[in-house]
């Protein structure tokens, strides 16, 4: 028999390898069913009441065509044939952005193979996931296997993510089967660690430079809303003000509502545009090859302000440590003053994961001893972190 393993795998970690590993070795917990029957195989696999089954020789991996929290498939193609080293007649597909239909696909191709397609099921929680055996409805030569993967219940893929974010090696090794060298290990983890960086800083900014101009109050909420203007006028103006947007890239037109606004750009009008997040994706990932614990990321809030920009003492950047948000202001900005604001901000969100924020009442350096000593900190060992981190770009 061959069995069919589709899935995510974003990232394959140790209870997939174990599934593999145990239908090779014939060695598994399982039981065949169909949709008649899921919920009752899925709950006697659970409790550990498998039955005698053929013997597997082959095992088809499907890797699903999305990338799913930074890890693309092909990521996670590079992982398995890694683990293939280990586990022996493993063929790797990569699936089509559904990976049951590119397994039933197969399956179709081959009539003269018999299958089982496979299903893990750690608790309860997973017993749903057994009714993808329809997808092989109209398949004569494949029948449903459900698996019990309790050994690895507690190795789940986003706490694997997490791990490789943390830069711990002791926690990381927990995720990998015991029969993968280290210096895989290490290869697998510097493979993933900058893909995951990029996703969660992704996830994290809720704001990037905009094409237009944004006014807030002081508190952060918008102002109110202009006046209502007839649905046939708004019409007309979201005309004029598509055919003045392609007009001239020299202009930054802004749509407000009830009326266009029309601004000469500026020729150091670097900072609206640049696209930080690279920048901010390599920042990081340096902190964290450098042992720095920035995990939980912060939210990061990227604001066009042009009244802070055109005020001598208006703010060029900001931690919250309540709510664990950096806001930084671009606003005629040299994008590498930036980098330095983001670093800075940076530094305060360590010193918040580590307890040390707490106590400080005022903005005000004169007020406070406390608060003087975080923003000395936060002020050498940012622009330390920034240069440092500079050379090592320019320098690769």
């Amino acid at each position: 028999m061959i069995a069919l393993y589709p899935g995510a795998f974003k990232p394959p970690h140790r209870g997939h390898f174990d599934v593999v590993k145990d239908l090779l070795g014939n060695t598994y917990n399982g039981k065949v069913y169909d949709i008649d029957n899921y919920l009752e195989a899925g709950e006697e696999v659970l409790k550990g009441a498998g039955e005698k089954i053929k013997d597997i020789n082959q095992v088809v991996v499907f890797i699903g065509g999305k990338t799913r929290n930074g890890i693309s498939p092909e990521d996670s193609e590079k992982i398995w044939n890694i683990y293939k080293k280990y586990l022996g007649n493993v063929e790797v597909i990569l699936g089509e952005m559904n990976p049951m239909y590119a397994s039933s696909k197969y399956a179709k191709d081959r009539p003269n193979e018999e299958f089982y397609a496979i299903t893990g099921v750690r608790g309860n929680e997973d017993l749903v996931d057994l009714k993808r055996v329809t997808t092989y409805k109209n398949r004569d030569n494949v029948d449903g296997l459900a698996v019990t993967t309790n050994k690895s219940k507690e190795v789940r893929a986003t706490n694997f993510r997490n791990a490789i974010l943390s830069g711990n090696l002791d926690n990381i090794r927990d995720f990998f089967p015991k029969e993968i060298s280290r210096e895989d290990i290490l290869n697998i983890v510097k493979m993933l660690k900058s893909s995951i960086i990029a996703e969660e800083l992704n996830k994290k900014i809720e704001e990037t430079i905009t094409e237009t101009f944004k006014n807030e109050n002081n508190s952060g909420a918008p102002i109110a809303p202009r006046s209502i203007i007839k649905s046939k006028d708004r019409a007309y103006l979201v005309n004029v003000f598509d055919k003045l947007r392609d007009m001239d890239d020299k202009l930054i037109v802004s749509f407000n509502q009830d009326h266009i606004r029309i601004d000469v750009k500026e020729k150091d009008d670097l900072g609206n545009k640049f696209d930080y997040t690279p920048f901010f994706g390599s920042l990081l990932e340096y902190m964290v090859e450098n042992k720095l614990n920035i995990t939980p990321l912060p939210e990061v809030k990227l604001r066009r302000d042009i009244k802070e920009a055109s005020d001598f003492f208006g703010r060029t950047a900001f931690y919250d440590p309540n709510i664990n948000e950096i806001v930084i202001y671009v606003e005629g900005r040299h994008p590498k003053d930036v980098m330095r604001s983001f670093t800075h901000e940076m530094v305060h969100h360590i010193q918040n994961l580590e307890g040390r924020m707490t106590g400080v009442h005022t903005n005000n350096t004169n007020e406070s001893e406390r608060l003087l000593e975080l923003e000395k900190e936060a002020y050498t060992k940012g622009n330390l972190i920034f240069r440092k981190w500079e050379d090592s770009v320019k320098n690769k």
